[in-house]
């Protein structure tokens, strides 16, 4: 583990790496949009990850608590088909109103949700125009925290499962390196063309059990990305994906 614990230790060392492929982070938004579970509550069994695969996604999103205490404890509005975001990730604009209190009440309380809710269900130009109205509220780091382990990478883990029969058996390193994966990409495991071979291999490699092949897919997709210097953190943490996959068989 030597070699996912140092890298990712670089990486939060040099912070240039982060907050890269944020069209990534859209693009999943918008697959699960699309593609909602039956239930958005509903967890699918009891799978769990790893805290090298938390702290792996914790880091992409917000780097560190100090990070997050300093730049995030105000909603956001990251740009593109975004929504306002609080927390570590969590997008208000693809989310109900009765989602956002389920989720954030105990945390930060109902006057809080009451200000933000208006801007459930505003993507794009809609949710930077709201952003101002709603950036008078804190989200301190611990319910961020207690939000994103207790809610949004369950329900993560639930897509993953969802999309890939057989995951809630692997290791919770395996299962956290695509948990990983699916937090940037979305589960889009089974779409179609040449943008999404690899995801579709590692449905497949999981379905045969011929696990030793996904990080060598991990690693393939980086083709999607290579040569474009705003994307280096997002090469980075697919080879952390990758890295930590190969933990999870070892």
């Amino acid at each position: 583990m030597a070699a996912f614990d140092e890298l990712l230790a670089e990486t939060i060392r040099a912070p240039g790496l982060l907050g890269a492929g944020g069209s990534l982070d859209e693009e999943r938004k918008l697959f699960d949009n699309e593609n909602p579970l039956p239930d958005d509550t509903m967890l699918l069994g009891a799978a769990t990850i790893s805290d090298r695969a938390m702290e792996l996604i914790v880091t992409f999103e917000v780097t560190s608590e100090a990070t997050y205490s300093k730049l995030y404890r105000r909603p956001v509005w990251p740009r593109g088909k975004s929504g306002v975001t609080i927390g570590i990730g969590y997008d208000i604009g693809y989310v109900t109103q009765d989602v956002l209190g389920r989720d954030w009440t105990e945390g930060i309380g109902e006057a809080a949700v009451a200000t933000l809710a208006p801007a459930c269900g505003c993507t794009g130009d809609a949710a930077k125009r709201i952003l101002p109205q709603v950036t008078t509220v804190d989200v301190p780091f611990a319910p961020a925290n207690a939000v994103f382990r207790k809610t949004v990478i369950p329900r993560t883990i639930a897509r993953t499962v969802s999309a890939v029969p057989g995951a809630d058996n692997l290791s919770p390193d395996c299962l956290g390196a695509l948990v990983s994966l699916v937090y940037n990409r979305g589960a889009s495991f089974s779409l179609d063309g040449d943008r999404y071979r690899e995801m579709r291999a590692i449905k497949a490699d999981v379905q045969a059990n011929q696990l030793a092949d996904i990080p060598k897919q991990i690693r393939a997709m980086k083709r999607l990305w290579e040569g474009n210097p705003d994307m280096a953190g997002l090469l980075r943490r697919r080879e952390l994906e990758a890295l930590l996959f190969e933990q999870g068989l070892a």
